[in-house]
């Protein structure tokens, strides 16, 4: 999922080692940055059946109260109360389903040059069972001093990198079926397509399908508590240099909270950047989180800002990504026609 996107500075950075080899070109596409958000009730209030066996917030725990930033010890305790209780409802919760969608821009210091992608993902949650699509895209290469111009070499060899498409489905949470893909497998303006009755991957380029146990899956995606958790950080008073919370009078709490990336928060994260870099020295360079979450305690919205910076190839080449992320969620299943595992998932073999 995300980790592709926040990776893009890596990849990027290949292009100095190949670029002199390989002629790749490729072409911009149109892409419409209006995404259609009001349906199949996202961000809509989950109905009382919907929020069968979820824990609800304790009041006594939410009187501390601050619109802004705070480093109030009481602010940050309830701030961070309600996000891990909203998290860990989404294990607890009968359905879900969320679209999420992200940016990124990854820049490589000396040579200069620059990339941007964007991500989409559906993820839905049934039971023990949850199936998942994403894609990523490069939109643009080009050299740092210009964005404007998009330069074909750049852009190609980004793409042949980059691009990915996949899917990912368990019918009882013990055993996970996984499909990835490339450039070759993304569809023309895949990203404006994506989840519409618009083709957007070829599933047939993709690679072969391949199946593992809940423990591997786990490990191998670097999840912390649960597969449907929606972030692996460990968000704690003691992990966050401040925070705020608000209530909205329209039923749901609104939470910013900025990350210390001194402390182990991101070591999950961390870890895996690294391990996929083969780099021992990227680091954030900060993270906020924003999330607004409803009064009886399952997110409504969930989004991260962040950034990373490190250098790679022993040290030759220095450079850093900043990139952001969106979910929106809904509860309602019989409200969500297209949010539904899909009735043929035979490819899950």
């Amino acid at each position: 999922m995300k980790k592709r996107l926040l990776l893009a500075l890596i990849s990027i950075v290949m292009i100095f080692t190949v670029v002199f080899f390989i002629a790749c070109d490729g072409e911009s596409e149109t892409f419409n940055e209006n995404i259609d958000l009001e349906h199949d009730d996202l961000r809509v209030a989950p109905n009382e059946s919907a929020q069968q066996g979820i824990d609800k917030p304790d009041a006594s725990r939410l009187t501390a109260l601050s619109s802004s930033l705070s480093e109030d010890a009481a602010v940050k305790e309830s701030a961070t109360y309600l996000f891990n209780l909203a998290n860990d409802n989404l294990s607890k919760v009968s359905y879900y389903a969320n679209y999420a969608y992200g940016s990124g821009v990854a820049t490589v210091v000396s040579p200069d040059m620059s990339g941007s992608m964007q991500v989409r993902e559906v993820r839905i949650k049934d039971g023990a069972a949850m199936y998942m699509v994403t894609l990523g895209r490069v939109i643009n290469g080009y050299k740092t001093a210009t964005p404007e111009i998009n330069d074909s070499y750049i852009l190609g060899l980004c793409r042949s990198l980059l691009d990915y498409g996949n899917r990912k489905y368990t019918p009882d949470g013990q055993t996970f079926y996984l499909q990835n893909g490339k450039s070759s497998c993304l569809l023309e303006n895949s990203v404006d397509n994506f989840y519409t009755d618009t083709p957007y991957i070829d599933w047939n380029k993709c690679k072969k399908v391949k199946s593992m146990s809940l423990a591997d899956f786990m490990k191998e995606d670097y999840y912390n508590k649960s597969y449907v958790e929606t972030t692996n950080g460990v968000i704690i008073p003691e992990n966050i240099v401040n925070a705020s919370i608000s209530h909205n009078d329209d039923g749901y709490y609104e939470i910013e909270i900025t990350v210390d990336i001194t402390t182990d928060a991101l070591k999950l994260s961390t870890e895996s950047t690294r391990n996929s870099a083969s780099s021992d020295d990227i680091v954030y360079r900060y993270q906020t989180i924003k999330c607004q979450i409803w009064d009886c305690g399952l997110f409504r919205q969930y989004e991260t800002y962040d950034s990373w910076a490190g250098t790679l190839l022993k040290g030759l080449l220095e450079g850093y990504s900043t990139n952001e992320w969106h979910k929106l969620f809904t509860y309602n299943k019989e409200n969500a026609p297209l949010y539904q595992i899909p009735s043929d998932v035979s490819w899950a073999k």
